[in-house]
């Protein structure tokens, strides 16, 4: 752990010449404390604070400001090169890439977005896939389905997701013991299954989806999965189990698979459902386009983004997701969860890492390895921050609850966040947070200042702002 110093160079933050003084600088282990920006549409917060605290930190060590330091620190002084954090940035208003590549100087700027050529996020990253097991690659894998992680959280029948989670943990197992078996053998298995159902005509305009894809990893599993949902025919998967047969898999990793083939059909079809709906997630095309659950192998080096090259060389990734999608804030959650995880484990932990993110509470987890309420105390002292903007607190809080958290988790992000900037907004949350935060008057019987200027009352990029020193005030952005 190499945290930031009150000697590192300071932070510029343009426009915030009112909030911090005619040089506009905050000092690095207070940039580090994070920033939550909340308002409504059209409050000015993108412009008044996403955008300038994305351009601090894309200039950061700002010439003059490293120069001052490295005359103070001497030999002891970090390189102005090494100190050039890397970004990931969150944009699904495409308002941050045009900031991120006008301050990129010299870095290499990644995009990703759905229906656009770029680069894969290998899930697995970091793992040595030959000693994976199948339980703790479909583990990992589940932690990232919207439909398995909600489903668990509300139901009371655990049962349906455990069976399907053994489906699939199943199908795992048969490809790892074909992969290691022989080169080749995964595709071959889902060859002669395709070929198999082509012979018969109701199955043609299926088997164009029946072959191993890997970079879809889970595209022929879900297209059999579909097929083996009617009431009578089991076709399909019974097919698929002669394969393996045929392919030398051992008895015991298709016991299940054979189980499931010979229920009843309203057993089976709820297993399925459950199985179907895991699938949705992680087999579909837009979340495939962006991340690779195969735990056989990588996407091709050409294709994949490496995680530890952008940490440790100072690269900015910028994630654009399609608005409204919940497939896309999957996505953006897996970006999230492996930066910080490499993040904390990275070779170079001089260079800082910083994560901004609009519309925040889209991307919000509460795992213990990857929830916010831990990573924003933890990160601090590896040199990371981090920049929340949402809409409102009632916003995250309804993100957090359908992720099975409650009031104590926000609180906590809150807690973590020493930075505070509340821009226009009607929610009656964010209000009474706010005045929670502010003191009262010290005159006895004077109103508190959010009764005389309530948060719906601000102009656009006016704020009210709390400093992790304390400080608080209304302010003005310039923009």
């Amino acid at each position: 752990m190499l945290p930031f110093t009150d000697a590192h160079p300071k932070f510029r933050v343009p426009g915030w010449g009112e909030l911090l003084g005619s040089e506009e600088c905050i000092g690095a282990p207070q940039m580090a404390r994070h920033f939550l920006a909340t308002g409504e549409t059209g409050s000015g917060k993108s412009v008044s604070a996403v955008m300038p605290l994305l351009q601090a930190v894309l200039r950061y060590p700002e010439d003059d400001l490293y120069a001052l330091y490295s005359k103070d620190a001497g030999d002891a002084a970090e390189r102005q090169e090494d100190l050039r954090p890397s970004v990931l940035a969150v944009d699904p208003k495409e308002e941050l890439v045009g900031v991120v590549r006008k301050e990129a100087r010299g870095r290499r700027v990644i995009r990703m977005t759905y229906g656009e050529p770029g680069p894969v996020l290998h899930l697995f990253e970091g793992r040595d896939l030959g000693k994976l097991e199948p339980h703790d690659a479909l583990s990992l894998i589940l932690q990232h389905s919207e439909f398995f992680t909600l489903d668990q959280a509300r139901t009371r029948e655990p049962i349906w997701n455990l069976q399907a989670a053994s489906i699939l943990r199943d199908f795992i197992a048969i490809d790892m013991w074909l992969h290691r078996h022989g080169e080749g053998a995964v595709a071959g298995l889902w060859n002669h299954v395709r070929d198999v159902l082509a012979t018969r005509q109701e199955y043609r305009s299926f088997t164009a989806s029946l072959w191993y894809d890997r970079n879809n990893y889970f595209r022929p599993h879900s297209t059999l999965v579909n097929l083996s949902a009617g009431e009578e025919d089991r076709f399909p998967l019974a097919i698929y189990l002669d394969a393996t047969a045929a392919f030398g898999v051992p008895g015991e990793l298709t016991g299940r698979l054979v189980s499931l083939n010979a229920l009843y059909h309203s057993t089976r079809s709820g297993v399925i459902w459950m199985v179907n709906g895991i699938l949705s997630d992680i087999a579909s095309a837009e979340f495939a386009a962006c991340v690779s659950v195969n735990p056989l192998e990588p996407p091709e080096d050409d294709a994949r983004l490496s995680v530890t090259d952008v940490l440790n060389n100072g690269d900015a990734v910028v994630y654009v997701p399609r608005p409204g999608s919940p497939i896309a804030d999957m996505v953006g959650r897996c970006l999230k969860a492996k930066f910080f995880e490499f993040a904390f484990e990275r070779g170079n932990k001089v260079r800082p890492f910083f994560y901004v993110v609009d519309e925040a509470h889209r991307f919000l987890t509460a795992g213990a390895q990857d929830g916010e309420q831990g990573l924003l105390d933890r990160c601090r002292a590896y040199r990371t921050g981090v920049v929340l903007a949402t809409q409102s607190l009632a916003a995250m809080m309804n993100r957090l609850e359908q992720a099975h958290a409650g009031k104590s988790t926000l609180a906590m992000i809150l807690n973590n966040c020493g930075n505070a900037l509340y821009f226009r907004t009607p929610d009656i949350q964010t209000q009474e947070n706010l005045q929670q935060r502010i003191p009262a008057p010290p005159v006895s019987g004077r109103p508190h200042v959010l009764k005389v200027r309530p948060l719906a009352s601000l102009a656009v990029g006016q704020c009210y702002a709390l400093r992790c020193d304390g400080t608080w005030g209304l302010f003005k952005v310039q923009i």
